[in-house]
């Protein structure tokens, strides 16, 4: 695939909506391509400055009374002094427009890579290994269960540094922190019924295929369903490695 059609994909692939023979087909291109993966890794952020902007409500009604006073029609000698807000005014309003017609439904790829680029970084580390504590379990809401935290994969190259109670998108999950081939790789558990909060991913979840796959920035991601729950597994690390983990998957209690 060359460059350029690989750029008519970024936002459907961005947005996991590519199926999976043009994402792997794209994912191929970007590994030999820096070009197109930081241009690619450009509109990502771009996506994610823009959901900060719109979840911090910056666009509330006085602000919108404030930019509409600026823009209002004044005298002409006034105009001459005022025309710079007018302008910058006018700017901000076209901003906003794109912005809101950008702003897409939260993708679960997407929010489970800032969990592990967390713990990467080391900001994010375990709160506890073994059994979840009561003040954990105190906190689940009737949302998630201590089940969450038992799942593990039965494969030899990962292992487990901890877990932790994590919030993705508004849902809680548990957070399983560890290691494949000394790689971090961060596993996120929560209850099916939270999957609406994720409709790309609960589409492909449910259209039949047993693992959903994708990339978000330089991160593979990988889901299933296992009994009542999803399991997702996101790394630094080859697609086929993370379905394996998947696959392995057992539950300590069960």
């Amino acid at each position: 695939m060359k460059c350029a059609e690989v750029r008519k994909f970024v936002r459907l692939y961005l947005d996991s909506e590519l199926d999976a023979k043009h994402s792997f087909e794209v994912e191929q291109h970007l590994e030999s391509c820096a070009e197109c993966a930081g241009l690619f890794e450009a509109e990502k952020k771009f996506d994610e400055r823009l959901g900060r902007f719109l979840r911090h409500g910056q666009m509330t009604r006085p602000f919108w009374k404030k930019i509409e006073a600026l823009v209002a029609p004044r005298p002409f000698a006034k105009a001459k002094i005022l025309w710079p807000l007018a302008l910058a005014a006018s700017l901000v309003i076209a901003a906003g427009t794109v912005l809101v017609a950008r702003s897409r439904p939260l993708d679960l790829a997407n929010a489970v890579e800032e969990c592990h680029s967390a713990y990467v970084h080391q900001i994010t580390t375990p709160e506890f290994s073994g059994a979840v504590p009561t003040k954990i379990a105190q906190q689940f809401g009737g949302r998630l269960d201590t089940a969450a935290f038992n799942y593990r994969p039965s494969e030899p190259g990962f292992t487990s540094s901890g877990a932790r109670l994590c919030h993705v998108g508004g849902v809680p999950v548990a957070l399983i922190l560890g290691h494949c081939a000394e790689t971090p790789v961060s596993m996120i558990v929560f209850r099916k019924s939270e999957l609406d909060h994720f409709p790309q991913t609960k589409r492909k979840l449910e259209s039949g295929d047993p693992i959903a796959c994708s990339r978000s920035g330089r991160y593979q991601f990988a889901a299933r369903f296992i009994d009542d729950h999803v399991v997702c597994i996101v790394g630094d690390r080859p697609r086929p490695v993370l379905e394996d983990l998947l696959k392995t998957l057992r539950r300590a209690d069960g």
